[in-house]
């Protein structure tokens, strides 16, 4: 079915609660609807008593850049004169009887297609409910994962050991968590309330385990050539300069982006936890994300 309808789905602060829409031109697009959108989705709301702010609100630009209302409310470029269309945003329950009303095929599967998105996003949302903890557990590769990246961890404090003058396992660890996403470890159990016997790894999420194992080991690499080319160990002014230069790559600003997105997004959306240093890079919470975590 995910080769053959792949629809948009958002979820959204609506109204005090987390609701689940799309955008209707993508619905009426892959439906297949052959009369004008705009007649098409007014008669839709009128025939079976759709209620705006509730099960759809409408999305219009902005005044301001050229834009200008004429007479008929309309928005209008005065660049080019052309009359922007409003974009009709509604629930996926709604989609879900839109698709059922059109009587079609694709209109049977276009319905089925949001079953599931729906099942998918309740079976998230019950264990973040259950226990927002381990939300991040639900990914079926997420213990072999974690297996894998103690090897990592491994690396990362063998390196310490053997070729660093200054063995501050504690504080090495908090300048890579406040790379990735602006916390020191204490800061990150604190917000997730973990127990003294929590062990911080088991609650990140998959691809951030991953991003943290692989700069360990990519950075006890690059201290081990400097440990060979120096012929002693560093000191902590050595390793920190190792460190600097090895994060200031620019692959590692890409999955430094990425974490912390990563981080504000899943957290806030599935454990009701903001980080306040990474407010700007919360995005929408998608069904893409729901299908990393179910995958």
């Amino acid at each position: 079915m995910n080769d053959l309808i792949n629809i948009k789905v958002v979820q959204k602060d609506f109204n005090g609660e987390k609701k689940r829409f799309v955008n209707a031109r993508e619905l009426y697009k892959w439906l297949g609807v052959r009369r004008d959108f705009s007649n098409w989705i007014k008669d839709r709301i009128k025939k079976y008593d759709f209620v705006e702010d509730f099960d759809y609100f409408v999305a219009i630009a902005k005044f301001g850049d050229g834009l200008k209302a004429n007479k008929t409310g309309k928005i209008i470029d005065s660049k080019t004169g052309k009359v922007l269309p409003k974009n009709y945003v509604i629930s996926v329950d709604m989609a879900k009887e839109l698709a059922m009303v059109e009587n079609t095929d694709i209109g049977k599967k276009v319905r089925k297609y949001f079953i599931r998105v729906e099942g998918d996003f309740k079976k998230v949302m019950r264990v973040a409910t259950l226990d927002p903890k381990v939300i991040n557990q639900l990914t079926s590769q997420f213990l072999e994962t974690r297996e894998e990246t103690k090897d990592y961890r491994k690396d990362f404090t063998d390196c310490v050991k053997n070729f660093v003058a200054v063995k501050n396992y504690g504080t090495y660890t908090d300048m890579l968590y406040n790379f990735l996403f602006l916390e020191k470890a204490k800061e990150y159990r604190k917000l997730l309330a973990l127990a003294k016997k929590d062990f911080t790894r088991n609650y990140m999420y998959e691809e951030i385990l991953l991003i943290i194992g692989a700069f360990e080991v990519g950075l006890a690499g690059e201290v081990e050539k400097e440990f060979k080319k120096l012929r002693r160990m560093l000191n902590k002014s050595e390793f920190v300069s190792r460190f600097n230069e090895f994060a200031s790559q620019k692959n590692w600003l890409v999955y430094q982006k990425r974490a912390r997105s990563m981080m504000a997004t899943y957290d806030e959306e599935l454990r009701n936890i903001k980080h306040p240093k990474l407010i700007d890079y919360k995005k929408e919470f998608s069904q893409e994300d729901i299908q990393k975590l179910i995958g």
